[in-house]
């Protein structure tokens, strides 16, 4: 042992230091919770929320008003404001709902433009004009 280490050991009957255990205890708590939300965000594993709804951002604007031009950036602070706006009311992101969100986009993608285009689903079903003979006489003036 160092002389240091002996000297502590006589004085408390110990050899370590408790302010010091204590203070690397209070370090080591600090380094695992986060600071704030923004650090929250950080450490989460895959993408954002807003990553995630980027391509539906994408889809509904080139669908509702591809005449707009809304350019790349714009569309992507409203995935942004989006997206803060999901983790407001869902805290624990869209994982959960990720198979739902991949259905409604994936319907959205395919049928989207077929809609927009104007072009009907099926075609009108062709309905038979008959010839009704006319009416002649008494009968036709009760009509």
């Amino acid at each position: 042992m160092t002389d240091k280490a002996e000297d502590q050991e006589k004085s408390t009957g110990t050899a370590i230091n408790m302010d010091e255990l204590d203070a690397v205890e209070q370090e080591a708590g600090a380094e695992e919770q986060p600071e704030d939300a923004g650090s929250l965000m950080e450490q989460q594993d895959g993408p954002t929320t807003a990553e995630t709804i980027q391509p539906i951002i994408d889809l509904a604007c080139g669908v509702a008003a591809p005449n707009w031009q809304i350019q790349k950036g714009e569309r992507e602070a409203l995935a942004g404001a989006y997206g803060d706006l999901i983790d407001k009311y869902l805290p624990d992101g869209l994982g959960a709902w990720g198979i739902e969100l991949n259905a409604l986009l994936m319907t959205a993608a395919i049928f989207g433009p077929r809609v927009t285009s104007g072009v009907p689903a099926r075609n009108q079903p062709k309905e038979e004009k008959t010839a009704e003979p006319a009416k002649e006489g008494k009968d036709a003036d009760e009509d």
